[in-house]
């Protein structure tokens, strides 16, 4: 088991991370994002963009929490596959934004967002197995990923382009 001072030190480590991955998102997809909102095109059912970083910097310290709650729980299988699957999703989800603004491969994007969703399910399962909290604080962000794959889906199929 870990110490106070060793969870303490994973948990900041974790939310390093965590804040990486979030700036290095945001740069990918400022100036992306001001394009779509400067068109005018927006849809209806995109955030507005004053509430964009409030959401994801919450919905990221969700993430860090977590990771960091798995990562100090006893060292089992159940342990490595919803870290394998927290690890996974983290790195689609530094993918998608990638994938949605810079790779003209229209189809990447919501088959990116698929995989995110479907590591959710399985993070979520075996975060359940460990801690039951692990699940409460993942809801939100398992919402985020819902609506990304629903919006994404959509703008796909009817092959809408926003930028």
């Amino acid at each position: 088991m870990y110490t106070k001072k060793q969870k303490i030190k994973t948990y900041v480590n974790f939310f390093l991370i965590l804040f990486a991955v979030e700036i290095f998102n945001f740069f990918i997809a400022y100036k992306k994002v001001q394009e779509i909102y400067a068109t005018g095109n927006d849809l209806f059912w995109t955030l507005p963009m004053q509430w964009l970083v409030p959401i994801w910097s919450l919905l990221y310290v969700s993430m860090a929490i977590t990771g960091a709650m798995v990562y100090t729980k006893r060292k089992s299988h159940i342990r490595n596959f919803a870290l394998t699957a927290w690890v996974i999703q983290l790195i689609l989800n530094i993918l998608w934004p990638i994938s949605y603004y810079y790779i003209p491969l229209q189809a990447l994007t919501p088959i990116l967002v698929t995989l995110v969703f479907m590591t959710m399910i399985v993070f979520m399962f075996y975060g359940f197995l460990l801690d039951r909290k692990i699940v409460l604080i993942s809801i939100p962000y398992f919402f985020m990923v819902v609506y990304k794959l629903i919006l994404h889906w959509i703008l796909y199929i009817l092959n809408i382009k926003l930028i």
